[in-house]
């Protein structure tokens, strides 16, 4: 739709037209910009999977809307769109100044806020290619990330770049002048709840069911599936969890039949129902009067029911099934994918128990748990939580190793590597024979085989990703996980030779060995110039959190000093592997200009650490210009431990 056509207010723009004419602006009753890591690579991930698939039919891929309201002076105020258009711009900026790529005459951020100087003067200086003091830091995180994201897939950037001013499209709508603009914005940002991907895929896989038991069978597992905050047995009534779980509740059906059977007694209405029906009544509720002594637990999912699906689908069919829940209908739908309805519930099933009892769960909103349910004959308690792995040291090495892999890739569409979790658990679990002659599938985990599985996966993602490869590109991940490829032995240091675009992985990984070489003994205060005992008393504050802030230690302009020059002994000077650590985004925020004395001064006033890293820099008596050798030891043991696995490593840089 072009201006000369019928309707002057629907637009379809390039984001090269987009940024090429007009101008936006944020008024004030808007949030301020506030998309993070997941959502930013979410984005960049869609285009880039887009990009790869229809780069030779030019096919369009629509990010959305952008609602605008056109102001007397022609400018347009943005009431609904703000992050998505932002995030647009820093992409733009990245690529300029990052990659040196042309834009199709873009020339400038058409986009400016009513009453916010300092997020206007941050994205102008960033698309110009300045630094400046006083920044929006989350736009400037939002731009890092960014650039992680091109360093990692730098093979593919231009592509990108193209497919991205050309084909990527947003529909803009004027609303009329007489829009009541306050009320308009309530609205939008009150929506009424939409029918979900997941439930209009329960309907089309129960449409092919032939009978109304087998519907109602399907519903019931499907519904108590798809709460991923509760443990999946407690979607049924307690009469029936013996009968479907055993009296461990560590077992189910191992077929649809066994399963239609027994889910009989939980379901309580019966009734005709068609494809409409079912999604007019968006799920079947368990009737079942619940237990008023149960308490369920405060328990949060690393990811949600849709993109859980994906995975359950890539684990049954062992085939690269994409795990963007945004296309799940359009991936049940593919012929090379497309599951049997029966099979396939079986299998979700299987797959939720699995998930309940052996990933990671965030508890009460603060802890990271790996806990199973087990049940009480007792009348006033009927369960509780345990530790998934009975060996009390494996459980925490467990909950910290998957917590460094959720952390790394927070991204839905990146998870693959709870994938790769889920597969492994998938493949070990038994098929018994019960006492009335039913076959059952027996949940029971060797804690030491799970721990070396994941262990090596860290290995795999790792050498995998940055490697000395024969093809100079990173292994596909889905290769990584369902396959035994061949991995390099030698670290390529160019990786971590990126300044603050070092991947958020690489420091999380690092983090993890420091902390399980230190719980184990295994540093010894000859190894470097660091101070061990001033560790070890900082060990117990630290966990994984949410960081996606890469931190000059030694700032790059620091307040009170004169900058880090390039030397023989650091080449890369401020930008040096040895100086950088992974912080959250709000401490670099405070801190990022403060000479290290001030800012261990301010860390070690807090109760938990977030860089195990960064405490082992805090550690040298000296840090900054005139102790560069510091830096040096510090970055040269860092390396050494990074490189951590089974076989022996060569870390030199490769030729």
């Amino acid at each position: 739709m072009t201006h000369n056509q019928q309707n002057q207010n629907i637009l379809e723009l390039s984001v090269a037209d987009l940024f090429k004419q007009d101008q936006y602006i944020i008024p004030i009753y808007q949030r301020n910009y506030a998309w993070g890591e997941s959502e930013v690579e979410q984005l960049l991930q869609d285009i880039l999977d887009s990009a790869k698939r229809d780069n030779t039919t030019h096919t369009a891929y629509y990010i959305g809307s952008l609602v605008v309201y056109r102001r007397e002076n022609s400018t347009f105020e943005t009431i609904d769109g703000q992050q998505r258009h932002t995030t647009l711009g820093i992409i733009l900026s990245v690529l300029k100044n990052e990659f040196s790529l042309p834009l199709n005459d873009v020339t400038r951020i058409n986009l400016g806020f009513d009453s916010r100087h300092k997020s206007n003067e941050t994205l102008r200086s960033l698309f110009n290619g300045n630094s400046q003091d006083n920044e929006e830091r989350t736009i400037r995180s939002a731009y890092q990330v960014v650039k992680r994201f091109f360093v990692n897939e730098k093979n593919s950037v231009t592509l990108f770049k193209d497919f991205l001013l050309k084909n990527v499209k947003i529909l803009r709508v004027i609303v009329p002048k007489d829009t009541d603009l306050n009320h308009y914005f309530e609205i939008m940002n009150n929506r009424g709840e939409q029918l979900e991907k997941h439930e209009v895929l329960k309907a089309r896989l129960m449409d092919s069911l032939d009978t109304e038991d087998q519907r109602l069978t399907f519903a019931k597992t499907w519904d108590a599936c798809a709460d991923m905050n509760r443990y999946v047995q407690l979607a049924y009534s307690p009469k029936v969890r013996v009968d479907l779980f055993g009296e461990k509740w560590n077992r189910c059906p191992q077929n649809f039949q066994e399963l239609e059977r027994l889910t009989e007694k939980t379901i309580t209405n019966k009734g005709a129902s068609v494809l409409a029906d079912i999604i007019e009544q968006r799920c079947y509720h368990n009737n079942s009067a619940p237990n008023n002594n149960e308490g369920t637990g405060t328990f949060s999912s690393i990811i949600n029911f849709s993109n859980f699906l994906l995975h359950v689908l890539r684990v049954t069919t062992k085939k690269d099934v994409p795990l963007d829940d945004k296309r799940l209908l359009d991936t049940f739908a593919d012929a090379d994918y497309k599951p049997d309805p029966e099979s396939f519930l079986v299998a979700l099933l299987k797959c939720r128990m699995l998930f309940d009892r052996y990933i990671l769960k965030r508890e009460n909103d603060e802890d990271w748990s790996l806990k199973k349910i087990r049940p009480y004959q007792n009348k006033n308690v009927t369960f509780s939580y345990v530790n998934s792995v009975t060996d009390e040291s494996q459980n925490a090495q467990l909950v910290m190793l998957l917590s460094m892999f959720h952390v790394s890739f927070p991204a839905l569409v990146y998870k693959h590597w709870l994938n790769a979790a889920l597969n492994y658990l998938y493949e070990k679990t038994e098929s018994k024979i019960s006492k009335d002659g039913n076959q059952y599938l027996l949940f029971f985990l060797d804690g030491t085989d799970y721990l070396s599985f994941m262990e090596k996966l860290s290995d795999r993602f790792f050498f995998g990703r940055f490697g000395v490869l024969e093809s100079k590109s990173p292994i596909d991940y889905f290769k990584l996980t369902f396959h035994n490829p061949k991995l390099p032995t030698n670290l390529d240091l160019s990786y971590l030779q990126q300044g603050t675009a070092v991947q958020n992985f690489i420091f999380n990984r690092l983090d993890y060995l420091l902390w399980k070489n230190l719980k184990a003994n295994g540093l010894k205060q000859s190894e470097g110039k660091f101070d061990l005992n001033y560790v070890n008393k900082r060990l117990n504050g630290f966990s994984f959190t949410f960081r996606t802030s890469v931190e000059h230690y030694f700032p790059q302009n620091p307040l009170g000093s004169e900058p880090m020059s390039v030397s023989a002994t650091l080449p890369d000077g401020v930008d040096s592997f040895g100086n950088l650590c992974l912080i959250s985004r709000s401490d670099n925020s405070k801190l990022s200009n403060y000479l290290p004395i001030a800012k261990k001064e301010h860390y070690e006033k807090a109760t938990t650490v977030e860089s195990l890293k960064q405490v082992f820099m805090m550690s040298y008596a000296d840090w900054g210009i005139d102790s560069v050798e510091n830096i040096k030891d510090h970055e040269e043991m860092m390396i050494k431990i990074l490189c951590q696995k089974e076989s022996s490593l060569n870390t030199k840089s490769p030729l």
